[in-house]
C-alpha cells in the first residue's frame, strides 16, 4: 500500500519579528482573516486572528488564513501548485491591495509525506513563476519524511499538516 502523497494550499500570514514567544506581527501585520475571506471570496480550511487563544491555552501573536488547498495527483506537487495558481489568476489585483494595505506574507506550501517511498515531483512551471513573481508569494516545502515501517506509515497515516497544536 502506498501512503506516499501531498497536498498544497495558499496561505497569508503576518509579517513580524521572531523572539522568545515566536512570531510576533507587526499593528499592520494583524489582520482580520474574515476580511482576507471577504476581499477574495474564498473559505479558508484553517484560519485564526492575533490575539485569538490556541488548544494549549496561548494567544495568537500574528494572523493566518490558509485556503484553496489541493490534492491533485497524489505525487505531483506541480499539479496542485498549477491548480491553485489557477483559482487565484483572476485574484491577483485584491492580493496585490490585501498585500499593500497589511503588512502580509503570501505562500504557496508545498507539504510531501514521504513514508520510504518515491517521493513527490517538485517543478514549478512559468504559469506557477509568474504567480509568484506578480504577488510576491513564496513557495515554501514542509515536508515529512517517515521509514516505510513506521508506526505512522503501518497506521496508514491521512493528510496532516502537521500543526494540530496551534
Amino acid at each position: 500500500m502506498e501512503y506516499t502523497n501531498s497536498y498544497t494550499y495558499f496561505g497569508i500570514d503576518s509579517r513580524g519579528v521572531i523572539d522568545h514567544r515566536g512570531l510576533v506581527a507587526t499593528a499592520k501585520g494583524r489582520f482580520d482573516p474574515q476580511a482576507i475571506t471577504s476581499l477574495l471570496r474564498l473559505q479558508p480550511f484553517r484560519s485564526h486572528a492575533y490575539g485569538e487563544q490556541r488548544k494549549n491555552g496561548s494567544i495568537f501573536l500574528f494572523s493566518s488564513w490558509s485556503a484553496v488547498r489541493s490534492s491533485a495527483g497524489r505525487l505531483d506537487a506541480e499539479a496542485q501548485c498549477l491548480e491553485i495558481v489557477r483559482i487565484l489568476e483572476d485574484k491577483i489585483a485584491m492580493l496585490r491591495k490585501i498585500k499593500k494595505q497589511y503588512e502580509v506574507s503570501f505562500s504557496l506550501v508545498i507539504v510531501p509525506s514521504i513514508h520510504g517511498e518515491e517521493p513527490p515531483l517538485l517543478r514549478f512551471p512559468e504559469e506557477v513563476i509568474r504567480f509568484c513573481y506578480e504577488t510576491g508569494t513564496e513557495i515554501e516545502v514542509d515536508m515529512y519524511i517517515y521509514p516505510v515501517d513506521s508506526p505512522v506509515a503501518m497506521q496508514g497515516r491521512g493528510d496532516t499538516d502537521g500543526m494540530d497544536g496551534i
